[in-house]
């Protein structure tokens, strides 16, 4: 079982320090988007990393310009890590299957209004890169 290797324990922590240093400007590598790469069409998630850096630096407005889940992303890795490091093991705060479903619903939902501004109405809802 995952939850009870103990080196796993910093994983959440180290996942918000690389999000630090990225966004401090230092380069590490980065995942490049499957999806935007095969289908010309930002991805569900595209612009989270950014959000979550520019959560991380303290500024809300460009967070919420890149992605309006970023900053909630960014505080569920600090709960995550200030758990995991306290227990000792890896402790991912899951939510219920209902609550789950309708995160999806959501992130699938604003996705679509993104999509569906940026190429039928022209609207800038995905940053440049």
């Amino acid at each position: 079982m995952i939850g009870h290797r103990r080196w796993l324990a910093p994983l959440p922590l180290a996942t918000l320090g690389y999000l630090v240093a990225r966004g401090q400007g230092v380069h590490l590598p980065g995942i490049i988007c499957p999806f935007r790469t095969i289908t010309g069409v930002p991805c569900p998630t595209c612009h989270l990393t950014r959000s979550a850096m520019a959560s991380l630096r303290g500024d809300l407005g460009l967070a919420l310009h890149h992605h309006l889940f970023g900053p909630p992303l960014v505080a569920w890795l600090g709960w995550a890590a200030w758990r995991s490091l306290r227990q000792g093991r890896l402790a991912l705060p899951l939510p219920s299957s209902g609550a789950m479903a309708a995160l999806v619903v959501l992130l699938l939902s604003y996705w679509t209004l993104r999509v569906a501004g940026w190429t039928l109405l022209g609207w800038p809802t995905f940053p440049a890169n």
